[in-house]
């Protein structure tokens, strides 16, 4: 009976702790180099809570610019810690050397411009593992992970083929990995349709599914999740005064308020309704979106086709942006981009007006 692959992510805690020179480290990038200097990473030890554990695979996904290569350097061991003849490390350099020279050891595994590589050579309870970029350029190293034990496919044959690290043993590795990368990619299937972790070129698709008409390159990838996250609700009220809300919520932070044509008619008589028809549009299922932000034609573009997506049909919608205006009373508006600039103090009856009283 075979064993189960386990698969163990190198994490966040374990590089913040990890001993580092010319690299950065943060959750979003992995280890970014820094500088033209040295880089190099030295991990603690890992743990696998037995002795004599047979260590699998490391693979992990570089960026690299220029001649830069990733070296990996992998020591596995039953004792802890590693034996050191001289006195504990007082410096950060002297630190750095004892690092090296645990990893010279004839035990030791070193591979040299591979994100994929195999640890059939290293048994022990312990791992320890060293990362270093060689050459000139610039390389971003994220999503360790870490396999064990060995692949499967070898544990199913006898024993007398069973030799680690020959020719026979190696040429299986190439088809357990790729059999363990296919499994890897169905069992995470579901980020391909979760609006947080799908990527970018996979927007559009899910937008599609949903029945949204989008342009990939219409939308930022930020804005895109955004739309996919309030999508239900939006096709729920489809033809709603709130699903144009919703549409207007995810794209617009700033104040807007919608006015609907039949609203304002019969709030108005005589010949404010021919004004009402000129702002508002001349069919009662006409409204219009007012947003308080500076003039934006992309973003135009952008909720004129989005809302005319889910807006009634019958519908006309018109966008207006109100960059500094001044609002006389409920239904006069300067111009757009027209605003009243300074102060001028005036007089009524004898009475100063100044900013503690107005007109009412």
């Amino acid at each position: 009976m075979t064993a189960v692959i386990n698969k163990y992510p190198l994490g966040h805690s374990r590089f913040r702790s990890a001993l580092t020179e010319g690299f950065d480290w943060s959750p979003e990038k992995g280890l970014v180099t820094v500088g033209s200097g040295e880089h190099i990473c030295f991990l603690e030890k890992i743990d696998s809570g037995r002795r004599g554990c047979l260590w699998g695979r490391l693979r992990f996904k570089a960026e690299l610019t220029g001649e830069a290569l990733p070296v990996i350097f992998a020591l596995a061991a039953d004792e802890e810690p590693p034996p050191e003849d001289e006195p504990a490390p007082l410096t950060r350099q002297e630190e750095l050397r004892a690092w090296r020279r645990f990893f010279q050891s004839p035990a030791a595994s070193k591979f040299v411009g591979h994100s994929d590589v195999l640890l059939y050579e290293q048994s022990g309870r312990y791992l320890w593992l060293g990362v270093e970029i060689s050459g000139f350029g610039a390389a971003a190293l994220r999503d360790f992970e870490l396999f064990l034990p060995r692949d499967n496919f070898f544990a199913t044959f006898p024993e007398i083929y069973r030799v680690n690290g020959d020719f026979f043993h190696r040429y299986l590795s190439i088809f357990s990995s790729l059999y363990y990368d296919l499994q890897d990619g169905i069992d995470s299937l579901d980020r391909l349709l979760d609006p947080e972790t799908a990527p970018a070129d996979a927007l559009p698709v899910l937008a599609g599914w949903l029945g949204i008409e989008c342009d990939g390159d219409t939308i930022e990838e930020a804005g895109f999740r955004r739309l996919l996250r309030a999508a239900f609700g939006m096709i729920r009220a489809k033809g709603t005064r709130e699903a144009v809300e919703s549409i207007l919520r995810v794209f617009v932070p700033e104040q807007f308020y919608i006015v609907e044509q039949r609203a304002a008619r019969e709030k108005a008589r005589g010949p404010d309704r021919e004004v009402c028809e000129r702002l508002y549009g001349r069919s009662p299922f006409d409204f219009t979106v007012l947003i308080h932000r500076a003039a934006d034609e992309r973003l135009h573009a952008l909720l004129k086709y989005l809302i005319r997506q889910f807006a009634p049909l019958r519908a006309g919608a018109d966008i207006v942006f109100l960059d500094n205006v001044a609002q006389l009373d409920g239904y006069t508006y300067c111009d757009i981009n027209a605003r009243i600039t300074g102060f001028q103090a005036a007089r009524l009856g004898g009475a100063m007006l100044d900013g503690a009283r107005c007109l009412a």
